[in-house]
């Protein structure tokens, strides 16, 4: 790839915001980050949403560990490979209907990414709608435009609600 980013690590990437079901190549319908005030907030945040999901009665996954081990594996032969101090890799799926992936792989170990899947927008899009909302009542969460992916925010200074 001529970002010198390795396939593998690209695969994971989307992993992230697919975890949950949606069709490779499908891009989410919304996507929002923020900023946790530092890397010992991530079980609270993990905690947080698997929370969510048992209210939408979603299947709940947690590959954090296991993606932390293949981005060491992979950053082994391959130094542009972007490391996280602690991995976050979680998903859930409510029966093919509506998802969410949540994830900080290419951005800061403290900034996270969330996108939201749906085959059946009727419900997916209430569902992220009020994710967003509980996010926003303990973070300062911000929209992805729809024409990109996450990127590194600059700034994480400000204060968390």
């Amino acid at each position: 790839m001529s970002s010198g980013i390795p396939r593998g690590l690209v695969a994971l990437a989307v992993s992230v915001t697919c975890v949950a079901g949606c069709s490779e190549g499908k891009r989410p319908f919304r996507m929002v980050q923020f900023c946790l005030t530092d890397a010992e907030e991530i079980p609270a945040f993990t905690s947080f949403m698997n929370e969510l999901a048992q209210e939408y009665r979603m299947e709940f996954t947690d590959r954090s560990g296991q993606t932390q081990n293949e981005l060491k594996s992979l950053s082994s032969d391959n130094k542009n490979v972007p490391l996280n101090d602690r991995a976050v890799n979680i998903g859930a799926d409510q029966g093919g209907d509506f998802s969410f992936g949540a994830g900080n792989l290419g951005l800061p170990t403290r900034q996270i990414a969330i996108g939201f899947n749906g085959d059946k927008l009727e419900a997916a899009k209430p569902f992220a709608d009020a994710v967003v909302t509980k996010l926003s009542a303990r973070w300062h969460v911000h929209e992805v435009p729809k024409d990109r992916g996450a990127l590194p925010l600059s700034h994480c200074d400000w204060q968390n609600v």
